[in-house]
């Protein structure tokens, strides 16, 4: 690894679970088939578990997910919807039989009508809202990212392959979607999993976060779809670039286009696709 890529990694956090949900999996016996017949085996499976968040004692959203990381997945949530603006809008946030109960500074008001309509509804692994189809139409109430971040591609793909190495869960189940977060300025990468992939996004945005990144200086990589929901993520918390070993679909390239993020996808080593060159400025 080249010493400008030098780093530190941080990952999933401990859950609030059982130990055996803080792997993110459980193993059930399981047949295998194969053309040598059949034969007993053990299959780790990823879970499925449900978050939901109260703002104080109210609802605001459910997320089918993977155990762990919860209070990270809140906070990436409300900052990513745009919900908050600052995670110092934020007192607190106690996570106890996987209910994420967010506490609010006094005086502080919320914007539930921002972001991509994900607040007050359950959000399973993947994006379906009626509503969405009026922002996918207009480009959405998202702001416009500004930044000097100056990368390299060929650290952009030294780093993917730390977040295919990163994915421990998936490993073991082939289940779950992994997010990074690149902080350039202090060489620390923060990798999440998740079975869903804006979990995922969430998860590590709230790690992130939390250790004190700045995203304006930062990059995100994802293994899923570069969809305008999660392009809306990182212009909402002000990430210039988003990369990823999957394609753009036309609205997360409209997305990125509106919001001035830059949006890579396909990443195979150097080769990509550069769909947009928008904050964040590539070096080839």
């Amino acid at each position: 690894m080249s010493a400008a890529c030098t780093e530190t990694f941080y990952r999933s956090s401990p859950s609030e679970t059982e130990v055996l949900d803080l792997r993110g999996f459980r193993t059930f016996p399981s047949k295998r088939v194969d053309a040598d017949g059949v034969a007993e085996t053990q299959e780790d499976l990823a879970i499925e578990s449900i978050l939901e968040i109260l703002l104080g004692n109210e609802f605001l959203a459910a997320f089918v997910c993977t155990p762990g990381l919860e209070s990270e997945l809140a906070l990436g949530y409300l900052l990513s919807s745009g919900i908050v603006s600052s995670a110092a809008d934020i007192k607190d946030i106690v996570v106890k039989n996987m209910r994420a109960k967010v506490t609010l500074h006094e005086g502080v008001t919320i914007d539930t009508d921002k972001g991509f309509s994900q607040n007050r509804r359950f959000m399973s692994t993947e994006c379906s809202a009626p509503e969405m189809l009026i922002e996918l139409r207009t480009g959405g109430r998202i702001p416009e990212v500004q930044s000097h971040l100056k990368i390299q591609l060929a650290e952009i793909a030294e780093v993917s392959e730390k977040l295919r190495e990163g994915q421990d869960i998936h490993k073991k189940t082939r289940g779950t979607h992994a997010a990074l977060v690149r902080d350039t300025l202090t060489n620390r990468s923060f990798i999440a999993e998740d079975i869903g992939r804006r979990n995922a996004v969430d998860k590590v945005i709230g790690l992130a976060v939390k250790a004190g990144a700045d995203l304006s200086m930062s990059y995100l990589f994802s293994t899923g779809r570069l969809t305008a929901d999660v392009v809306s993520k990182c212009a909402w918390t002000s990430i210039p670039l988003i990369a990823s070993f999957a394609v753009t679909t036309d609205a997360g390239l409209k997305f990125a286009q509106r919001a001035n993020v830059t949006l890579i996808g396909f990443v195979r080593g150097q080769t990509c696709m550069i769909y947009h060159e928008g904050a964040a400025k590539i070096i080839l």
